[in-house]
């Protein structure tokens, strides 16, 4: 159920980080105690050399090679040594012990050293400690003990350590698992009444508050949502029925273009007469652009309709994103269009524009991944300047949207006594 979901990653989170926790100081407390485990096995036998080194330094000093063997046998009796060595200052063994499967390497006769040293080598480990005599060396004891043991006693350690923290960790994640379900009970509720809400549209629903934290904070918020929605549901709902009437009311005057959702002629017609009832001098100047594209018949006719419908569209987008605000665009029908700039400063403005709309329809317009090869021509008419009323300023707009097509389309003309004759 998508409200456990919740319950499940928190407690896969929550578990990784405890898991990772876990895992990381298992893997510190090892290493450590290994370093710890391996280093007081070098103590202790630095310890038993440094005794035999004062045991050897008479049979050194009178060349008694047979008490100094019998003497590193003793110690080399012990299962964890390898290999056990006196030598002189020249670097001359004197007496030495090995196990029989025992071969030295080259790396084991190293310099005289001044002072103990540990050498590890993986699962052996070599200790040089000086024999001295008054402060001054006569010789050193080397010693290669065998780490095997040491290890599986670790291996062994390790293994019951895994084996404890496993077991920690099912129990830490059952009660967990436990507690965060019963922590969280408050919000599953809350979200299975959201739920019931979205599926049943009944804001009049409540939830409990269970504790006074958080979540108690968010279930009275959540109530007042769903308290403040039921009300607005209800003025929505009066809203919309005192709507109704006026859209019947509304429905008979359709000013709207189904094409292209721009305003339609009568939009415009209307907008024309308040222009021109308001445009005298020395009121502000007003221009209509009549616009109308080239080659659509052919567009039409050899792209089908539905590319005819897109490119009237996209002309509409297109037009629309570089007027003001309160400028209208209109579709009059098939492929013409109207533009109205009302209260403009100059003729300069309205001329400016007609040529960046020019400009805009002559960028490619590709539909289908084809380019419907259109132009366009548009006739532009002032009020007061050319005409007083709605019905001549149309027709002077489009006399001037003719001359732009007998003078080569895919221009603008402005309206003149000579362009209309």
């Amino acid at each position: 159920m998508p409200t456990m979901s919740l319950v499940k990653r928190l407690t896969q989170l929550n578990l990784s980080v405890m898991a990772s926790s876990m895992l990381l100081v298992f893997a510190l407390t090892t290493i450590l105690l290994w370093y710890v485990v391996r280093d007081r096995q070098a103590e202790t036998a630095e310890i038993n050399l440094a005794q035999l080194a004062h045991n050897v330094v008479p049979m050194l000093v009178f060349n008694d090679v047979d008490t100094a063997n019998n003497e590193l046998s003793l110690v080399g009796n012990r299962k964890e040594v390898l290999f056990i060595a006196l030598r002189k200052t020249n670097g001359e063994v004197f007496s030495e012990y090995a196990e029989p499967s025992f071969v030295p390497s080259s790396e084991l006769y190293q310099q005289l050293p001044v002072r103990p040293r540990r050498v590890y080598d993986g699962v052996r480990m070599r200790l040089y400690y000086p024999v001295a005599i008054k402060g001054k060396v006569e010789g050193d004891l080397i010693m290669v003990l065998d780490l095997t043991g040491i290890v599986y006693w670790f291996l062994r350690l390790t293994l019951m350590l895994a084996l404890l923290i496993t077991v920690l960790f099912t129990l830490s994640a059952f009660m967990l698992s436990r507690v965060q379900r019963k922590a969280l009970t408050p919000l599953l509720s809350l979200s299975e009444l959201a739920q019931r809400v979205s599926k049943e549209h009944n804001f009049q629903l409540r939830a409990k508050v269970i504790r006074n934290d958080e979540i108690g904070i968010l279930t009275r918020s959540f109530n007042e949502l769903l308290k403040r929605v039921d009300i607005s549901q209800a003025e929505l709902r009066q809203q919309l029925e005192q709507e109704q009437l006026q859209g019947q009311q509304l429905k008979q005057m359709v000013l709207t273009d189904p094409l292209t959702n721009l305003p339609n002629r009568v939009a415009l017609n209307k907008m024309l007469k308040k222009i021109t009832n308001e445009s005298s001098y020395p009121n502000p100047l007003s221009c209509l652009m009549f616009i109308d594209l080239d080659n659509f018949k052919y567009v039409n006719d050899n792209f089908g309709h539905d590319a005819g419908d897109e490119t009237l569209i996209e002309v509409g987008v297109r037009i629309s994103s570089i007027i003001r605000s309160d400028d209208l665009l209109c579709r009059l029908g098939g492929d013409e269009f109207a533009l109205l700039l009302p209260n403009i400063e100059s003729t300069d403005n309205a001329e400016r524009l007609a040529e960046r709309v020019v400009s805009i329809i002559n960028r490619p317009i590709i539909i289908k991944d084809t380019i419907m090869p259109i132009g366009i021509s548009i006739g532009l008419a002032y009020t007061p300047n050319d005409a007083s009323s709605a019905m001549d300023l149309l027709n002077c707009a489009d006399d001037a949207m003719y001359a732009a097509k007998r003078a080569g389309k895919n221009n603008f003309k402005v309206y003149s006594k000579k362009v209309s004759a």
